[in-house]
């Protein structure tokens, strides 16, 4: 069975790419939301929270594990997860030209994508942090919406190549065209996926949350449909529990 693990609902999106793709694959997800966000996190709690939802998608019946969230993959190398791939790809972003990387603030400040895309081309990077905590809400196309992916966009020199260095930010993938028609855009997270070959199997699919199970199904009915009913929420581990203060803060993907 394959396993899908993200702090959000950015990961149902490369579950819908996986379903479309290999609609027999026996597929579990996870969306650790119940925990703080893994962007607020240091590195050694980010380890420790992925490390606890990687176990529990092994509990669950997964055998190989897609980490859909950027944050989350910059911790797999300090990890015992051989089951686990990553969404950290450079291998799927095109060489040459000018790229940016669009991430949330941790992803950036890690400058993980930068030492990957060492021989690619001149990057540069840009926090788009609040675009997150608008696809995580359903509002992809709102004229806020807009408005924000504009003020993202617009201290970026002109590139080549958008790098979407958050798995939330493909559901804004029209704005993004609208906003700078003339861009590749690029999403390492689906690249992965459409780089694997699935088992076959029944077609079975499990979305499980630690989080608010009722506004993840509500979410995920909106940007995602036809992925079933979500799990009732499970609780988080202690330790990695979600305080108070970083309730309804954005997610990083």
């Amino acid at each position: 069975m394959i396993g899908v693990l993200d702090w959000g609902i950015g990961g149902l999106f490369s579950v819908a790419r996986l379903r479309a793709r290999w609609p027999t694959a026996d597929v579990v997800v996870l969306t650790d939301a119940g925990s703080e966000p893994y962007g607020r996190q240091d590195r050694r709690a980010l380890c420790g929270s992925v490390d606890r939802a990687l176990a529990r998608l092994r509990a669950l019946g997964a055998t190989r594990i897609l980490v859909a969230c950027h944050s989350a993959s910059s911790v797999l190398p300090r990890l015992d997860a051989p089951d686990a791939v990553g969404v950290i790809a450079p291998q799927h972003v095109p060489r040459g030209g000018r790229l940016a990387v669009l991430g949330g603030t941790r992803t950036v400040r890690s400058r993980v994508w930068r030492r990957a895309l060492r021989g690619h081309g001149e990057v540069v990077q840009r926090i788009a942090q609040p675009l997150s905590a608008r696809v995580e809400r359903g509002d992809v196309d709102s004229a806020a919406t807009r408005a924000a992916v504009r003020r993202v966009l617009r201290p970026l020199p002109a590139v080549d190549t958008l790098v979407l260095a958050c798995t939330h930010y493909i559901a804004l993938e029209a704005v993004f065209a609208e906003v700078r028609p003339a861009v590749r855009i690029v999403d390492p997270a689906l690249a992965v996926v459409d780089g694997w070959t699935a088992p076959g199997g029944t077609g079975r699919l499990e979305v499980h949350t630690t989080g608010d199970a009722r506004a993840v199904q509500r979410v995920m009915d909106r940007l995602v449909p036809g992925l079933g009913a979500v799990v009732d929420g499970v609780r988080p581990a202690v330790a990695g529990r979600r305080s108070a203060a970083a309730a309804g803060a954005p997610s990083e993907g």
